[in-house]
């Protein structure tokens, strides 16, 4: 009997050695406590900056627990995109330290990273002092999104704030209704339903365009702001353009914005302008978004995290129930999504870094960005999107395969200059004071100047 009994304590013997590192782990994971890890910091306060829209309104809403849990105070500062924006770039040329959280749409990163502005979240995550060895962004979150978002030349600098990407929203009442069905068949010759190329969203949005009633068929962002571009970018994937012949969102590569196919989606851009309001060149997201709230347009193209604001938010929209979302219309380039967010990052001029690193990594935590996301966010972690309370949201389904078929936008140093060069050109066009080859002959001779070497014009100005 002595044999056996050697045989099995030997057995638990090296299944106990094998079990050690889990074990370990397990027990770090649970001696990790947020309430211990931020006594060193209790009575600080953070101060965020970010865009006024709903994602960050629940954070605010949420911000009290944790400084609940943790005697640390959060202030939170809401702008209007572009001022959000600029409040921070005069803040880092400043070197002041207002602000030890930044929220900002990912183009800023390449520009951020490379003067030295950020801090590398990679060093924080090392300590084990502050990091909280159950939140493994490695395993959470999208890694696509997550590196294109929030890393810049293979460093690390952040997590997702928003995973944002657009597509079509549509009236599903008004596609769904008989008398609006049978009028259209008798006219186009084919089923009204949301449109799945671009002939069809012409031909919506002609039938619906309405203006004695006051309804228009779509709306376009015209303004010469930032939305402007973003939305064009929309149609110059769908028709198989780029910006620049690149696979990843910081290479540097050749110039394609003035290709035929962007030509050519350009000028549909455009023909949607008589479907839309009269005043639509002085347009950006919030006027299009109000006039889907107002029950004032039957299509449009626009942002995932505004969705709530139209399709749940009660108090708001008059249109709950009535919206209906898919993905963009497909051209050439076949399925299409944009890879675009808001990022947490931390400037090294914070006076609490520490702190802040302690905020962020808890809003990562699963219950805060389901909340979040339930209240107007867009989470960059799956498992909240398998929820069983995501699921129900309308716009769930098409915001998940638009994440899907993302194509990366510049996040090099100069991508601002980038997006007001285009701005600028596309809205020429708009204003008629340019053709759509023209203007974007200019912004690629411009991009390709500003690039240098790296960015050769693949099709010459005419």
């Amino acid at each position: 009997m002595l044999k056996p009994l050697r045989r099995t304590a030997s057995r638990l013997l090296i299944a106990a050695v094998f079990m050690w590192p889990l074990t370990w782990q397990v027990t770090q994971a649970a001696a990790w406590d947020l309430k211990e890890a931020s006594k060193p910091y209790s009575g600080q306060t953070i101060r965020m900056v970010g865009e006024a829209l709903p994602p960050l309104e629940a954070l605010k809403k949420m911000a009290p627990e944790f400084e609940k849990q943790t005697g640390i105070h959060v202030e939170v500062e809401m702008y209007e995109h572009s001022e959000a924006v600029n409040k921070v770039q005069l803040d880092l040329n400043s070197h002041r330290g207002r602000y030890d959280v930044i929220i900002q749409p990912h183009r800023e990163l390449g520009k951020f990273a490379t003067n030295n502005h950020l801090v590398e979240i990679a060093k924080m995550m090392a300590d084990p002092a502050l990091r909280d060895p159950s939140f493994e962004p490695e395993k959470q979150l999208y890694q696509t999104a997550w590196h294109e978002i929030s890393w810049y030349d293979g460093k690390e600098y952040g997590f997702p704030f928003t995973v944002l990407n657009m597509f079509m929203w549509y009236r599903s009442d008004l596609l769904a209704d008989p008398k609006e069905q049978a009028g259209f068949k008798a006219k186009y010759g084919y089923d009204l339903a949301p449109a799945k190329d671009w002939k069809q969203y012409r031909d919506i949005a002609e039938w619906f365009y309405r203006p004695d009633q006051g309804f228009y068929g779509t709306a376009l962002q015209g303004k010469r702001h930032e939305a402007l571009w973003y939305e064009w970018l929309n149609f110059l994937y769908s028709f198989g353009g780029d910006v620049l012949d690149v696979k990843s969102g910081s290479a540097c590569g050749p110039v394609i914005v003035n290709s035929p196919k962007a030509v050519a989606s350009l000028e549909y851009y455009k023909s949607l302008l008589q479907f839309s309001p009269p005043d639509s060149l002085n347009y950006f997201w919030d006027d299009v978004m109000a006039l889907m709230q107002q029950a004032k347009v039957a299509e449009l193209i626009m942002w995932n995290d505004a969705t709530y604001a139209v399709s749940v938010d009660t108090t708001a929209s008059t249109v709950v129930g009535k919206v209906g979302f898919d993905l963009v219309p497909q051209g050439e380039g076949g399925k299409i999504g944009q890879v675009e967010g808001w990022t947490y990052l931390i400037p090294i001029y914070s006076k609490n870094p520490q702190a802040a690193f302690l905020f962020v990594q808890w809003m990562m935590g699963y219950d805060r960005q389901l909340e979040q996301h339930l209240n107007g966010g867009a989470s960059g972690r799956p498992d909240v999107y398998a929820s069983a309370e995501v699921q129900k949201l309308p716009y769930a389904k098409a915001s998940m395969e638009a994440n899907e078929h993302a194509v990366p936008k510049a996040t090099l140093p100069q991508s601002a200059e980038m997006t007001d060069i285009l701005v600028r050109e596309l809205s020429s066009y708009l204003a008629g004071e340019k053709e759509a080859q023209a203007a974007l002959d200019t912004a690629a001779t411009d991009i390709s100047t500003l690039l240098g070497s790296c960015a050769p014009m693949t099709y010459p100005a005419r």
